[in-house]
Formats: structure tokens, C-alpha cells, sequence
């Protein structure tokens, strides 16, 4: 049997309790079904003895006791009773609950009997027969809803429950990310300082022009690296910026560098407003997203960037010709940890999708996949 990853295994526990929950309370009822039908017996025996009562009574009969006759009907308190001629005309009614007892409502009650239970027939003279119409009690009703409401109950709670603890959960994953984020930004710092210093020496001492000044692109790429891991998990608000030139700048840094066949290209409407953004994480996030494209491509296909305005929003759909992902792979996409790589941490898109709804109070999800068919990445962004 294939070992399963982590997340396997967390969804089989959840499957797990979900159906346990479900036995739990499909059990309940059954067993309360069970009970109340049972009840449901005795009540009708009961109203049986009321029947049997009360023809004592017409009758006369030397042998009956009239005064446990007249008990037996006296005791009902709870079941609710219409009697009726042999023509449907109602004679007495006993026990109906609600604080309407008009003749309408009498009349209505009489069909919901109806259609609850066949009459019992009380037998008066030869050819005179009454008939008993009876609906649940109280009690009988109560007991068949309470463990509803019950379910119900434990239900709301489990589901409360289970919202908070995701949320503190969610909350400790983002103090993590940032915590370790902005370590690393610290821990860049120091060779950063000193590598700055060496160049300068480098220039001092002579050394090749174009050497130097490549040296100093990758420390300037590095510094962009560090001040990203600075400002993540930061209450910096956004700033109106040019969304186009920031798109422009990182497809062409990375279609320099794109390992093989890879093809990046962008499509920008005419006239694009500016943003409110953070360019650093926000350049960052479509830096993300693209660089997973071109590895979902394996050397070989076509990435595309297009952006669109629809009212109040920006959308930015990265859409590549690579492998795609399964069900399971998109549901899990964003979780911190996860990822198909053999190299990685797998907090990349988990970072990104932070920057996007924390930072930038938009959307980062996948639009639309399905292996052998490629990918979509959408970010919105409110205007």
C-alpha cells in the first residue's frame, strides 16, 4: 500500500469523522424512529380503551365498570381527540392544542387526523356508529423532535468549533511565514552589506567593467529578494503605482532567464490605470506564479500574462501549456508546505495568496486546470 503524504492522511481523518458523524446521528434517529413508534401503538391502544369506555357507558352494559369507563377518559390529557357522527359532523373535540379553537380550525385539525391515522369506531346502537379521529400528543411530538434539534445543536457547535480552531490554526501558520520571512531577510542583510563592499574594492582595484556591473544587477536582485521577505506580514498600506511597467519589468527578467523553449508573453489593454499596490510583494507574487508555470513546463511551451479591466477590478490570468493538476492538487495548491517539486518548501503560493488577500484585499486562485490541459492563475485587484 502507498504511503500517503500529510495531507492524505489529514483528509482521511476528516472523512473519517465526517462519516462517524453521520452514523452517530443516523443511528440516533433511527433508534428514536423506533422508540416513537412504539409510543405511537400505545397511544392508539389507548384510544382504543377510550372507545371501548365510552360504548360501555351507552350501552349500559350490568358488567362494566363505568366509573374506571369514566377514568380511562378523564386520564387522557395529552392525545388529541375528535369525535365524529357517521356523517363526518363533529361532536366533541379533546385536547387541541393552540390558542385558535374556532370551528374553522376544529374542521382543520379534523383533516390532519385524517390523514394521520384511520378512525376507531365507536359503536352506539345496532346502525349508530361514532367515529374517534386522534393526532400524536404532545409528548410523542416533542420526544420526535428533540433529537433534532439536539443534532442540530451539537452540529452548530462542532461546525463553530472547527472554525475557530482553523482560524487560530491559520493565524499561527501566518505568524510562522512571517517570522521566518523576515529571518531570512535579516540573515541577508549582513553578506548583502559586506558583498556591496567588495564590489566598491573591486572597482578601486581595477577590476573588468562588465564583471562589476553584472556583480552588481545580481546584489540589486538580491536586495529585492531581502526587502520582500522584509515586508511580509507588514500593515504597509498600498499606494497607486503603474501596474504596466512593474508587469513589463518581470516578464522580461524572467524571458532573459527562462531555461529551453519557454515563451513568455504579456497582453496589456490600451489604457491601464494606475493601482493600489505594494510593487515589491505584488512583484513578487506574478514573479511566483510564473516561475511555477515555466517549471510546470518542463523546457518547452508558452506562459501568458493578460490582464483585463472589468468594472472595479483588475484581473491577471497566468495561463500556461504545462501539465496541469488534479482535483486534489488545486484543493491543496495553496497550503503552506505543499508542493509536487522535488526541491522547495512549498510556501511560495501560500505567501502569495497572503500578499493578494491580506496586503492587496483581492483574490489569488486557480481559475482553471486539468491534467495535459495546462493551468490558470487569476489575481484580482480592486481598483
Amino acid at each position: 500500500m502507498p504511503r500517503m503524504d500529510p495531507y492524505q492522511r489529514k483528509n482521511l481523518w476528516k472523512a473519517l469523522l465526517f462519516l462517524s458523524a453521520i452514523g452517530i446521528g443516523a443511528l440516533t434517529l433511527w433508534y428514536t424512529e423506533q422508540f416513537t413508534r412504539k409510543l405511537r401503538m400505545e397511544e392508539e391502544r389507548r384510544v382504543e380503551l377510550w372507545a371501548e369506555a365510552i360504548e360501555s357507558i351507552v350501552h349500559g352494559d350490568p358488567d362494566a365498570d363505568l366509573t374506571l369507563a369514566t377514568r380511562i377518559i378523564e386520564l387522557n390529557t395529552t392525545i388529541p381527540l375528535i369525535l365524529t357522527d357517521a356523517n363526518g359532523v363533529i361532536l366533541n373535540h379533546r385536547n387541541i392544542q393552540g390558542p385558535d379553537t374556532s370551528a374553522v380550525a376544529i374542521e382543520a385539525e379534523l383533516r390532519r387526523m385524517m390523514d394521520y391515522a384511520e378512525p376507531i369506531p365507536v359503536h352506539l346502537l345496532p346502525g349508530v356508529d361514532q367515529f374517534i379521529y386522534r393526532n400524536e400528543s404532545t409528548n410523542l411530538r416533542r420526544l420526535r423532535f428533540y433529537p433534532r434539534f439536539l443534532l442540530g445543536i451539537i452540529g452548530a457547535y462542532i461546525l463553530l468549533a472547527y472554525y475557530g480552531f482553523s482560524r487560530a490554526r491559520k493565524a499561527e501558520q501566518d505568524r510562522v511565514w512571517t517570522g521566518m520571512a523576515r529571518e531570512t531577510a535579516h540573515q541577508l542583510g549582513t553578506p548583502l552589506s559586506a558583498l556591496y563592499g567588495w564590489t566598491t574594492l573591486l572597482e578601486e582595484d581595477g577590476a573588468m567593467p562588465a564583471a562589476v556591473a553584472e556583480i552588481k544587477k545580481d546584489l540589486a536582485r538580491l536586495q529585492t529578494v531581502a526587502d520582500r521577505f522584509s515586508k511580509i506580514g507588514t500593515e504597509a498600506a498600498c499606494q497607486k503605482g503603474n501596474l504596466e511597467e512593474l508587469l513589463r519589468y518581470t516578464v522580461d527578467y524572467l524571458q532573459r532567464r527562462s531555461p529551453g523553449q519557454i515563451e513568455l508573453q504579456l497582453e496589456l489593454p490600451e489604457m491601464l490605470p494606475f493601482v493600489p499596490m505594494q510593487p515589491i510583494l505584488l512583484g513578487w507574487v506574478v514573479e511566483n506564479i510564473l516561475r511555477n508555470a515555466m517549471d510546470a513546463m518542463e523546457g518547452v511551451g508558452r506562459v501568458t500574462l493578460t490582464v483585463h479591466l472589468v468594472s472595479d477590478r483588475i484581473l491577471m490570468d497566468i495561463a500556461d501549456t504545462g501539465r496541469g493538476m488534479n482535483a486534489r492538487t488545486r484543493r491543496s495548491v495553496f497550503q503552506p508546505g505543499f508542493t509536487t517539486k522535488t526541491r522547495g518548501w512549498g510556501l511560495g503560493l501560500s505567501l502569495a495568496q497572503r500578499i493578494i488577500t491580506a496586503g492587496h484585499k483581492g483574490k489569488l486562485y486557480v481559475y482553471r486546470s486539468a491534467p495535459g490541459e495546462g493551468s490558470t492563475f487569476r489575481i484580482e485587484l480592486p481598483l
